[in-house]
């Protein structure tokens, strides 16, 4: 009886660790198939459709989803958010178009009509504040990027490359310049009374 039970007793050996090794290699295979791949959830982002970057030591300075907005070719808005650890501003924006083929075109000021306070810790959101910064150059066209230089008062110049976004569709459609003012009206001149 007892010769009999050791074969049933190897070949179970056998079968057990034949289904290890199995499951073992396929824990291999797979745990193998992720190495060399930038696997998404492992790497922090911001999912944005812009650009974001870090500025100074320990990102003293972020600026998040930089985009410039364009509904007309040869028009846009830039669009960002911006916070800061100390007191910065914001002094002024070019922005070089690049053309669908790849070429540079010149760089264009933006419109910036005063300096864009950012006070610490606060969150600045550019098509939040009126008036908008805008830019008017011949390349500009939604699809395409442009290289953004933005001039901060204690962080210097910074260089960002953006995509530049179809202005006509959501969310962008709804961003808009402040509304011009209403034409002054001429108060009513007081009606003379009667006097007896």
């Amino acid at each position: 009886m007892s010769e009999n039970r050791r074969p049933a007793g190897r070949a179970g050996s056998r079968a057990a660790r034949a289904l290890a090794a199995l499951l073992l290699s396929v824990g291999l295979v797979g745990l193998a198939a992720g190495c060399g791949f930038d696997a998404q959830l492992l790497k922090p982002y911001t999912p944005s459709d812009g650009t974001n970057i870090d500025v100074g030591e320990d990102g003293v300075l972020k600026i998040r989803n930089v985009l410039v907005i364009s509904r007309t070719k040869g028009e846009g808005i830039l669009s960002t958010t911006i916070v800061s650890n100390q007191g910065e501003q914001l002094t002024g924006v070019t922005i070089a178009p690049q053309t669908l083929e790849g070429t540079a075109g010149a760089p264009v000021a933006a419109t910036l009509p005063a300096p864009i306070a950012l006070d610490p810790g606060v969150l600045k959101v550019l098509t939040n504040t009126q008036p908008l910064i805008t830019v008017t150059a011949p390349e500009l066209l939604a699809g395409s990027s442009a290289t953004i230089t933005m001039q901060f008062s204690k962080s210097g110049q910074v260089v960002i490359n953006a995509p530049v976004v179809d202005g006509t569709v959501e969310p962008y459609s709804t961003i808009s310049p402040a509304p011009a003012p209403a034409p002054a009206t001429a108060s009513p001149s007081p009606t003379p009374s009667a006097t007896s």
